[in-house]
């Protein structure tokens, strides 16, 4: 799935359909990401998508994305909030998103209780930054079932072909950035190069 269209599932996900995404219940990645600003804030390019990053709290491994949006009244600006996390020298890209089923009734406004008990779920890329290109490996969803399936990696299928990953270790974490496993679309990353700070 292309870098683009994980940011309008993310969005847009209860509208969507056919479209099938591997997701975990906490940010990927055991420690926060500092941000150096001059690396992770820029102007990107890739496939005529032109992507604005800001950190917005760099102790914190907090960062913004912008990107304009051409729709039927005209161009409109879309924005998503993405925490980065590593283990080790892998670092990963997750954006959260409110699960589908807790997204339906839109009609009333939630209590504090229900908000604080809301279950986020967060979509995620495997990501490297040298400060002029950043790549971006998404997980592999067919290769997800396969080893949720097998019992490789912790998690479930849902009915909906959505893959929802468990809490996991460090030897799943291992596998999963194992090129030889082919969990993550080595073959298909999305590349943004840097065309302004």
């Amino acid at each position: 799935m292309r870098f683009r269209h994980m940011f309008y599932l993310a969005i847009i996900f209860p509208v969507l359909s056919g479209c099938e995404a591997v997701f975990t219940e906490q940010p990927l990645g055991e420690e926060i990401r500092i941000l150096d600003v001059e690396t992770w804030q820029g102007t990107w390019l890739s496939n005529g998508v032109v992507l604005m990053t800001t950190v917005i709290d760099a102790e914190n491994g907090v960062m913004q994305a912008a990107w304009l949006e051409r729709g039927e009244e005209g161009a409109r600006t879309e924005s998503y909030t993405g925490f980065v996390r590593q283990t080790g020298d892998w670092v990963f890209l997750n954006m959260e998103h409110q699960p589908e089923e807790a997204a339906e009734d839109l009609t009333e406004v939630p209590d504090k209780d229900s908000q604080e008990n809301a279950s986020p779920e967060y979509f995620w890329a495997r990501v490297e930054n040298d400060g002029r290109r950043v790549i971006l490996w998404w997980p592999n969803t067919d290769e997800m079932r396969k080893a949720i399936n097998s019992g490789k990696i912790p998690g479930i299928v849902k009915e909906d072909k959505d893959v929802q990953l468990a809490p996991l270790e460090s030897q799943h974490l291992e596998l999963i950035n194992a090129p030889g496993s082919n969990l993550l679309n080595w073959a298909e990353p999305d590349v943004f190069i840097r065309i302004a700070d």
